[in-house]
């Protein structure tokens, strides 16, 4: 699985790249068939005045099924991303369940019928 990981802010260091990939990777292993493309962007907010400003935004295309996004603003970057997988994980799991249910219900398919 590709994922584009990007820095918005400040430098993209090898360390914050592997983490977030590594993260990114272990969070959509349950539903990695489904995945189409992945995006990881990292941003600093404030650039240097302090405050809650790491955010970790990404954005997962599932086929059949869309984007699901998931995204944290912490203190600490990799905080950040730890809590945005954590999300993503949720999500895309959520959203491959829905995928499974809908295919189950489809009267087109073989044996349907016989159910009736």
């Amino acid at each position: 699985m590709f994922i584009d990981t990007r820095a918005i802010g400040f430098p993209l260091t090898d360390a914050i790249r592997r983490a977030a990939e590594s993260r990114t990777r272990s969070a959509l292993a349950p539903v990695r068939r489904w995945i189409t493309a992945v995006t990881v962007r990292l941003h600093d907010v404030n650039a240097g005045r302090g405050g809650v400003d790491k955010r970790c935004r990404i954005v997962v295309a599932l086929r059949r099924r869309g984007a699901v996004v998931a995204e944290a603003t912490k203190v600490d970057l990799y905080t950040a991303i730890d809590s945005a997988t954590g999300r993503l994980r949720r999500a895309a799991r959520e959203s491959v369940r829905r995928i499974i249910g809908r295919d189950r219900k489809d009267r087109q398919r073989p044996g349907a019928l016989l159910s009736v």
